[in-house]
């Protein structure tokens, strides 16, 4: 089963936390499993890969890389997605929510979303890429 995580990273945090999902999931024994900065993934890419596994940071314009990416994408009813993004605590919304819809809308069974916490600065909260490759070794059980 191949597994294509994409980011759109402004200072970093969402790449950190999409490398450090793709390391949970690797752990678990799954090794077609691809990380790619939005800018870099291709049609190709896309149509290969049974999982997509998508984020970005909050913000001004959050998300609008992965929602082209998303909608360069062929319509796919048998791809399971995942959407995440990285936030300040207590944030209503956030990008997740929006990739979340834009995979619906290309046919994909969206089994999930979720966000990394920011703190200080807008960066990573202490914790939260041991916490993303911990969420990457249990989505194994979700897309098995």
């Amino acid at each position: 089963m191949e597994t294509l995580i994409t980011y759109d990273s402004a200072k970093g945090d969402a790449g950190k936390v999409a490398k450090a999902i793709c390391s949970g999931i690797k752990q678990m024994g799954f090794t077609d499993v691809n990380c790619k900065a939005a800018d870099k993934v291709t049609a190709a890419d896309l149509q290969r890969a049974d999982v997509w596994i998508m984020g970005s940071p909050s913000g001004f314009l959050a998300g609008r890389r992965i929602i082209k990416v998303i909608g360069g994408a062929p319509r796919d009813s048998n791809v399971k997605g995942f959407a995440f993004d990285t936030r300040l605590p207590g944030a209503n919304i956030g990008p997740s929510e929006k990739i979340a819809m834009a995979m619906s809308a290309k046919g994909v069974d969206v089994m999930g979303k979720t966000y990394f916490s920011l703190g200080p600065g807008n960066a990573l909260i202490e914790g939260e890429e041991e916490l993303a490759v911990a969420y990457g070794r249990n989505l194994v059980n979700r897309f098995r």
